[in-house]
């Protein structure tokens, strides 16, 4: 938990990493939003076929632990591939690349390791309060981590279902001044989220 407090108190800050790494030039950049995309592809490819190999296979038959070992492996080499782009280009925005391409990064980043995960999240938010990334696909990354972690989720994106299979959210920290973070990275207000989802948000939000 101390690495993942550690990740928010750093991601509050707005700091400028761009120096770090090397600034692709235009024929560069083609080719990057070129390999984010493929690896995107083969990133979802298995993820789409899975219901229907379940229901050929079963949930827990011996075909169904190999296909998961595959996707494995694929993922671990995917993130592979991914870090050598991050540590040489950093993340790379909407501008850069384009929003399939980037949104790509952040599909890949939520399928690979916590340690990745921790690494590239200050990054993102970097990318995010420049409006080069997306911001609700930034609080579902940390919210994810927090949910997983078994802590409370910050931005509210994680939703779980009762015991009546009503949806409501995970827990949030300081439920109060989730606006506040919320908006602080560029989303609207909880209320209309939760109303999408069919939640009666009625906690009052705390500007300061």
């Amino acid at each position: 938990m101390k690495k993942l407090l550690f990740l928010f108190i750093m991601g509050t800050f707005s700091i400028s990493l761009c120096g770090q790494y090397k600034q692709a030039s235009g024929k560069e950049l083609d080719t990057l939003k070129t390999k984010l995309e493929t690896l995107f592809m083969h990133d979802q490819l298995f993820r789409r076929l899975y219901q229907d190999a379940e229901k050929k296979f079963g949930q827990d038959s011996a075909e169904m632990e190999y296909f998961w070992k595959v996707v494995e492996d694929q993922d671990k080499r995917i993130e592979s591939e991914l870090i050598k782009i991050l540590d040489k280009y950093g993340w790379l925005g909407i501008s850069d690349v384009g929003r399939l391409a980037n949104g790509a990064i952040w599909s890949i980043i939520q399928h690979s390791s916590l340690k990745t995960k921790e690494k590239y999240a200050a990054l993102m938010k970097a990318s995010v309060l420049k409006k080069e990334s997306q911001p609700l696909q930034y609080a579902r990354l940390i919210d994810r981590m927090l949910v997983n972690a078994h802590k409370p989720q910050i931005y509210g994106s994680q939703t779980t279902k009762d015991k009546n299979e009503n949806v409501i959210f995970f827990e949030i920290e300081k439920p109060e001044y989730v606006d506040l973070r919320r908006r602080e990275i560029g989303l609207e207000g909880i209320e209309g989220f939760a109303k999408e989802k069919g939640i009666d948000w009625t906690i009052s939000q705390k500007k300061k």
